[in-house]
């Protein structure tokens, strides 16, 4: 009888085993990327990524820093085509190339 207990038990603990192996090993670990995709500069602002630049006719060519100010020193109403926007003003201080920090979205 207690052969048969020892036996009994285990297979219940080989059991509980495998149940516990089936269930974590389906369990994959996602590794998140969308913060570290190859076009993350490589400068935080306040401790945040930088938002990227939209594309917008006005972003999609560089020309210098005073270019970005004109629209971005304040909040700006303009309106191209049939489209009202709204430049949003600038919320850090000035820094020297604004596209080493915001890049172009694809």
């Amino acid at each position: 009888m207690i052969q048969s207990q020892s036996l009994i038990f285990g297979f219940v603990i080989i059991f509980g085993f495998i149940i516990l192996w089936l269930i974590y090993a389906n369990q994959k670990i996602e590794q998140k990327t969308d913060l570290f995709k190859n076009e993350t500069p490589l400068i935080l602002v306040d401790g945040k990524i930088p938002p990227k630049l939209s594309n917008f006719p006005a972003h999609l060519r560089y020309i210098d820093d005073a270019t970005c100010l004109q629209c971005h020193a304040t909040e700006r109403k303009m309106n191209f085509g049939n489209t009202p926007l709204i430049a949003k003003k600038m919320p850090h201080e000035y820094r020297g190339n604004c596209v080493s920090c915001h890049l172009l979205e694809k």
